[in-house]
């Protein structure tokens, strides 16, 4: 019975240190599984943190990029371009072909005075390549609309044989947008008696033949206002 009991006892010790050892461990580990959690508490209010910070920068990035537009938009605010003149019919003196070119082409009173005159800075076309753009600086801004406005009226132009265009020289970010409204002013276009326009930056103002005005800067938004509202007034396309 005593060598009995010994062994029981040894055996019992034996559990016990083991339980003590285990129960130790389990107590670094609920140690160590606390700091992970006010670590990862800790981390998540610095995730939160940045992320605030991250909505501000964009906020002030915008901010920037719409000043830097604006401030492109203000600089081109008279300038054109005319599209479709070959090349080399410049000659040497560009500003002054484009003058008598423009007054000519428009029957204007008087030959407008331009600031400068140059080709698009690009590399040269080649064979039977489109003929790279002017970009024109007119002094005068009611010059400037007045030669938009006579261009408009005169279109198609036509220069031995071969189309001209000519339009206003947006800032690239500027011109992206207006052109999202290409859609919108086709479906203008076949409504009758319904005037638009689309506005710096880039509004369409639609003024519909009782003078109601509806103005829009969302693409979407105004072809759903022409095809709910207008829908009418637009002749079916054709297939």
């Amino acid at each position: 019975m005593v060598l009995i009991r010994d062994e029981l006892n040894s055996a019992v010790a034996t559990l016990q240190i083991t339980v003590d050892t285990h129960g130790s461990t389990i107590k670094d580990l609920e140690r160590s599984a606390t700091s992970c959690s006010d670590d990862l508490g800790s981390l998540n209010k610095t995730v939160n943190a940045l992320k605030d910070e991250l909505k501000v920068v964009k906020n002030q990035i915008k901010g920037v990029q719409a000043k830097c537009d604006d401030l492109e938009g203000s600089s081109k605010r008279n300038n054109i371009r005319l599209v479709g003149v070959p090349e080399g019919l410049e000659g040497p003196r560009p500003r002054e072909f484009i003058s008598t070119f423009l007054q000519d082409i428009l029957h204007l009173d008087e030959a407008p005075l331009l600031d400068r005159a140059h080709r698009s800075r690009r590399e040269k076309p080649g064979e039977g390549a489109p003929p790279q753009p002017f970009i024109i600086r007119v002094h005068y801004f009611h010059v400037r609309e007045e030669i938009l406005c006579r261009a408009r009226e005169a279109a198609p132009l036509l220069h031995q044989g071969k189309r001209l265009s000519i339009f206003a020289d947006f800032a690239p970010s500027v011109a992206k947008l207006r052109a999202e409204f290409g859609s919108a002013k086709r479906l203008l276009r076949a409504c009758p008696g319904v005037k638009f326009g689309l506005f710096f930056p880039a509004e369409l103002r639609i003024t519909l033949p009782g003078g109601a005005l509806s103005k829009f800067t969302d693409p979407a938004a105004a072809v759903n206002f022409i095809n709910r509202d207008l829908g009418s007034a637009v002749p079916p396309t054709s297939e």
